[in-house]
């Protein structure tokens, strides 16, 4: 149902936007369309036509908010509470779990993914560590803080931590690429 409401205000602007820019250049005598224009003739008709395309274009500017609306919602992490509806950004998600990688875990290179899943959230993160950390008492402690912590302070469930390190490096050797130091995608 989603994907149809969608499609239909895609079409909606396309068509009311469409139709709006048409009349406003016909109302204003475009050369473009000088048969039409001639249609519209006296002063007032050209005003209305203006009247009418300007009409036309603010309601396929009412279809692109709803479609901004419905990809922004679909975008969100979301949890009925009592009162209502809490939902949680993607961005801010990432925000905090980058904290609980720097500050807690020590990671300074890394990226998160998030992906939806049934009632809950699947992160992946990429990282480079340094030669002197384990690999897998890193990976099983970002998986055992990023369980706990997002679901506790978010509210979102956290069904899965996927962790993969992409690179061990020393930390003067080579350049930080600009992936490495967003900490985000």
């Amino acid at each position: 149902m989603r994907n149809f409401r969608a499609l239909g205000n895609f079409i909606f602007l396309l068509v009311t936007a469409g139709l709006g820019v048409f009349m406003i250049i016909v109302g204003v005598g475009g050369g473009v369309f000088p048969d039409l224009a001639s249609l519209v003739g006296t002063g007032a008709g050209m005003a209305i036509t203006i009247l009418i395309g300007v009409l036309l274009t603010l309601a396929g500017v009412h279809f692109l908010i709803a479609i901004a609306d419905e990809r922004l919602d679909a975008s969100l992490f979301v949890r009925e509470g009592e009162r209502g509806r809490i939902g949680v950004s993607p961005h801010a998600i990432r925000e905090f779990i980058s904290g609980i990688l720097r500050d807690e875990i020590g990671i300074e290179r890394f990226r998160v993914r998030l992906d939806h899943h049934r009632d809950g959230v699947g992160i992946t993160v990429r990282m480079t560590l340094s030669p002197d950390q384990r690999v897998t008492e890193v990976g099983e402690s970002i998986q055992r803080e990023l369980m706990q912590h997002v679901a506790e302070r978010t509210g979102v469930e956290v069904r899965e931590v996927s962790v993969l390190v992409k690179s061990i490096r020393s930390r003067g050797r080579g350049r930080e690429t600009a992936d490495d130091a967003a900490g985000g995608s």
